[in-house]
């Protein structure tokens, strides 16, 4: 019995297989029906001869495309490199690329012959079809049975070649294999249509909520409460009322405030502005809020993690597109980081990314147990009673709140916003009872899009699972 439990046949016979098959169908080892890596005879090709070349990077996971486009003279890949012809099945037999099923069929190649990464198995279709045994070998069972036979240490383990050539197959006669391919091609077809009816689905609501985003902040989400309830003050004095109250807030909740007043909105963002509704007012993000970072400096002299820690830092990754993401977590006793009172959250402050590939995007801390601001995080405190930190939040979140963020960034290395462009933001802000109205109405909006979204999540997961279904019936022989 080979690596697992899988049966070997002897001299070349038929063996018995985990479940009985229909009459005129046998079990085979792959290696008998498909060699496995074979050896090639010796091509006569120039070494100038441009070959098909397949990195593991051309094959896609979990599709079966291929791309053969990248061409390598012969000279140069003979040796060293994997070879394979028009019909061989290319198998990755690698972590983490084997479980992500990065498993194709060559198409025809100039030369008719290729090479590729030396981390795919070739398996050689001799008495089953291409598509047959690609069908086999991309089953979830066949790949969780082969990761469960790796050899190797962790992040470089392998598919050894005895398991491939030892595992078991279903061998019907050819035109019952075709039949079946067929079959599994149609099915899948249905399938995939229903998946591009859900991809679709995803993308006009992904728009949708963009618009809704939209529509919340610049007003006419709420045009007509606006219409039922005049607002009582023009926007330049919403604009004092609210310098004033964080004057006061800010000294009585943190004392002196170490902050610094924002520069002028840059040209760029003025083009992006517009003429305020009736009582709202454009103000910059920096005049009714503090804005901080974690310095440098600290991080390094204070900041050491400890799995015993009271207090989680808060990092990036925990800014994700749609608002605050639980991850897990590094921590920090409170001890080591008490001079840092600053970076110290206790909820409902707001986040926003300064540097790398999520720059911009926010999120609000969760109220409960307390937080501690971590690298590449910037935290905005809003510092007036009259300034909703959710409606800033969904302003930022919104078409409008990431172009003025965006023309404000600077992309040298990657994109970044210092602490004082973050301040310097513009922010389109209502009267509180607005703030509040758009709030309600936009929860209730975005509550039925939630469930949309796991609607169509779970929808996906079932084609996934529908796919390995047809796979399994196909081979039992119900499909035949």
């Amino acid at each position: 019995m080979a690596r697992g439990g899988v049966k070997q046949s002897t001299a070349g016979a038929p063996v018995e297989g985990p479940w009985a098959l229909p009459e005129g169908w046998h079990w085979e080892r792959i290696e008998t029906v498909a060699p496995v890596n074979p050896r090639r005879v010796r091509d006569g090709l120039a070494d100038e001869t441009e070959v098909a070349f397949v990195p593991m990077a051309s094959v896609q996971a979990g599709t079966g495309g291929i791309d053969v486009t990248t061409r390598r003279a012969v000279g140069l890949v003979r040796k060293g490199f994997t070879r394979f012809g028009p019909g061989d099945v290319l198998f990755a037999k690698i972590t983490p690329c084997m479980e992500n099923g990065k498993i194709a069929i060559v198409p025809d190649v100039p030369a008719g012959t290729g090479f590729g990464s030396t981390e795919f198995h070739v398996l050689s279709p001799k008495d089953v079809t291409s598509k047959y045994l690609y069908y086999w070998v991309s089953q979830r069972g066949f790949r969780e049975t082969a990761e469960f036979n790796m050899t190797g240490t962790a992040g470089q383990k392998r598919v050894p070649t005895d398991f491939m050539r030892d595992a078991l197959i279903p061998v019907p006669p050819l035109e019952v294999q075709a039949a079946i391919v067929v079959r599994i091609d149609e099915l899948f077809a249905e399938v995939d249509d229903g998946e591009a009816a859900l991809a679709l689905a995803r993308d006009d609501l992904a728009t949708w909520r963009k618009a809704l985003l939209k529509a919340a902040v610049t007003g006419e989400l709420t045009a007509d409460w606006r219409a039922a309830n005049p607002p009582a003050e023009a926007g330049a004095d919403l604009s004092a009322r609210i310098l004033a109250d964080r004057a006061s807030v800010a000294v009585t909740r943190l004392g002196k405030r170490r902050d610094k007043a924002p520069e002028d909105v840059t040209p760029s963002q003025q083009r992006l502005m517009w003429a305020a509704p009736e009582g709202w007012t454009w103000m910059q993000l920096g005049t009714f809020s503090f804005v901080t970072k974690l310095a440098g400096f600290e991080y390094t002299k204070f900041v050491r993690y400890d799995d015993d820690g009271d207090l989680r830092v808060i990092k990036a990754e925990n800014a994700g597109l749609q608002g605050f993401k639980e991850t897990d977590y590094s921590r920090i006793k409170s001890s080591s980081v008490a001079e840092l009172t600053r970076s110290r959250l206790h909820g409902g402050e707001l986040l926003m990314v300064f540097v790398g590939a999520g720059t911009g995007n926010v999120a609000i801390v969760p109220d409960g147990e307390d937080f501690f601001l971590g690298p590449n995080i910037g935290m905005v405190r809003v510092e007036t009673d009259i300034v909703s930190p959710r409606y800033v939040e969904l302003f930022l979140r919104s078409p409008v709140g990431k172009a003025l963020a965006t023309v404000a960034m600077k992309a040298v290395a990657q994109p970044s916003l210092s602490m004082g462009t973050i301040r310097q933001i513009p922010i389109l802000l209502p009267p509180a009872a607005e703030q509040d109205e758009i709030l309600r109405r936009l929860e209730h909006a975005l509550l039925a899009t939630t469930d949309c979204v796991t609607d169509i999540r779970d929808q996906q997961t079932y084609a996934t699972t529908l796919r390995q279904s047809i796979l399994a019936a196909a081979f039992r022989g119900d499909l035949a």
